[in-house]
């Protein structure tokens, strides 16, 4: 049988900071004595007064009483900040790693806005409960010396008082069951509402020009945000109910204490105003106690969905431990590059067979320029992820020269290319390229036409918001300055100029290709396809060979050897 509560929390905390150490939790009971110790120093220097006024040691106690309190309880509640915010940093910092470690394909299958609301949404939510947490814990133990001293005053009272605090916590956490099943499913639907943000954000230009399309995004939105409302209204409605239990529990008990009490004790008069003191100074904190356990089963639940999205990377870096640890191969020298048998395939849900690429056989050699077209949805991009070694094949392998690439070398391999994917992502800094001379980068950008747009100093670029075309020059500029020895580039020449289009292909990749640079292209650009010493074309998962005769098909046009009157020390591939 389960726990009535459980602490998911602080397990988390102590595995994440080691940090819970016998200090921190002696201080926090220390803090609860030390305010219970209050009251029953007052409650003593009251009664002092009977007796010709309140004496100097009742005082002394008092400022004992109180300075220990402060001291302990400062510095639980510091404490506690400090361990909540290295908790939550240490998380974001191993999942981030487990992240970039990860394969492709698994993240895929997680989702950006899980990962996203996992390391924002949800830590954020453990730090901001883990003080008040860690505050009722210091609760607690008031309250149990609280009733301590009133079994002191008088033992029936005590029992009066057990009696009803166990009946009432026992009413009000039949509940839990509900609470948390009801804030799973609240964290779900909020996860979908994410999501649904994130689609309403990135699609805003096909949105605002589609009001039929606004719309029904909206709707689904909409939807999505009531859904969040109902899931959530209905469990805050149950936790409602119970703090008016609470509330009506509290002059329950007092009702006890006044005309309950005298029928079983004869004494309770003499003892009366210190009995009912203590209940009302220990009722304060008994409602914080009880108010943060719907805290605490929202914390239990981004607790687990944390550690599924840690199992989840888990899994997939289990088949990969291997490579993390090899030290590096430098294949940058290499000869061709075969793909044996290759093949991938999608499946659904339940394991079906969505889509096929491969196998393919095929062979890349250094130095040269290739084309790879096909229609949408024909394979191109997997073809691409399986050649990067993004995607690990499902079948077949790859070997530079004569050398199997597996988990030993993967990562070595990796490290032949720089690719520009249709969907590639911009950093405002030259990671991997501390030491690039801002100079020679300023100088690719006037080459690329964007030096207008955007300057590199201080480490960085001053603007990445840029156009399209404008965005593909500068990860351009980017992937020339890591200079390797294979590169990808994924429908670059599209979105830009004439101009500019004809001097990526008649002159950039020549000069890529004369600096011994391997280039593959993705390209429907037919005019262009004599740049080409080979073209490759995808269809339903196959790779083909064009025929020489139709890739030179028209009226190839006579290269130009540069583009307008540039340095030719300034281009790339030089």
């Amino acid at each position: 049988m389960s726990s009535p509560i459980r602490f998911g929390v602080f397990t988390f905390l102590q595995r994440e900071t080691k940090s819970l150490d016998r200090k921190l939790f002696v201080l926090t009971a220390t803090s609860g004595m030390a305010n219970a110790l209050n009251l029953a120093v007052i409650n003593a220097s009251v009664e002092a007064l009977r007796n010709g006024g309140p004496s100097w040691q009742h005082f002394l106690w008092f400022c004992l009483s109180i300075g220990l309190f402060v001291y302990s309880f400062r510095y639980v509640l510091y404490e506690s900040t400090r361990i909540a915010e290295a908790a939550i940093c240490s998380v974001r910092v191993r999942l981030a790693d487990k992240i970039r470690r990860s394969d492709l394909l698994t993240l895929e299958s997680i989702g950006e806005a899980d990962i996203h609301a996992r390391i924002t949404r949800d830590t954020g939510a453990i730090a901001q409960a883990a003080r008040p947490l860690f505050a009722v814990a210091q609760a607690v133990v008031m309250i149990v010396f609280t009733i301590i001293y009133i079994a002191t005053v008088s033992p029936i009272a005590m029992l009066l008082c057990v009696t009803l605090i166990a009946g009432g916590a026992g009413i009000y956490l039949k509940d839990r069951k509900h609470y948390e099943e009801g804030l799973n499913n609240a964290s779900k639907q909020e996860d979908k509402l994410f999501d649904s943000l994130n689609g309403l954000l990135r699609g805003f230009k096909e949105l605002r020009i589609n009001k039929l399309k606004s719309d029904d995004v909206f709707e689904d939105f909409h939807a999505t945000a009531a859904q969040v409302r109902e899931s959530r209204t209905s469990v805050m409605i149950l936790f409602s109910n119970n703090v008016i239990f609470i509330e009506m529990f509290f002059v329950i008990l007092l009702g006890a204490i006044a005309f309950v009490l005298p029928i079983l004790s004869d004494s309770f008069s003499t003892s009366a105003t210190k009995i009912v003191a203590a209940i009302l100074f220990f009722f304060g904190p008994l409602v914080n106690v009880v108010t943060m356990i719907p805290v605490l089963a929202q914390v239990n639940v981004t607790v687990d969905n944390l550690g599924r999205l840690e199992a989840t990377l888990d899994e997939g870096l289990e088949k990969s431990a291997e490579w993390e640890t090899s030290p590096l191969t430098d294949f940058g020298a290499f000869r061709t590059i075969r793909l044996e048998g290759v093949g991938f395939t999608y499946r659904d849900s339940d394991g079906n067979a969505t889509f096929q690429v491969g196998p393919i056989d095929g062979e890349v050699r250094r130095g040269e320029i290739l084309f790879l077209v096909g229609g949408n949805g024909s394979g191109k991009t997997t073809f691409m992820k399986l050649f990067t070694a993004l995607y690990r094949p499902a079948q077949g392998g790859i070997r530079v020269d004569d050398v199997e690439i597996g988990p030993t070398n993967i990562q070595s391999y990796r490290n032949l290319f720089s690719a520009i994917f249709t969907d590639f992502h911009l950093f405002d800094k030259l990671h991997g390229l501390k030491d690039a001379a801002p100079e020679r980068v300023n100088a690719l950008l006037r080459l690329m036409e964007i030096s207008h747009k955007t300057v590199f100093g201080d480490g960085r670029f001053s603007n990445i918001q840029l156009s399209t075309g404008q965005r593909k020059r500068l990860a351009l500029v980017v992937s020339y300055l890591e200079d390797k020895a294979i590169y990808i580039f994924d429908e670059v020449a599209a979105d830009q100029d004439p101009q500019f289009r004809r001097y990526f292909y008649e002159t950039l990749l020549p000069e890529m290709k004369g600096a011994g640079k391997t280039v593959v292209v993705v390209s429907h650009d037919d005019r262009y396809f004599h740049v080409a010493d080979r073209v490759l074309q995808m269809d339903y998962g196959t790779l083909l060979n064009l025929p020489r005769t139709a890739i030179q098909g028209g009226n190839p046009r006579k290269r130009p050897t540069a583009r307008g009157k540039k340095p030719t020390s300034q281009e790339p591939g030089q």
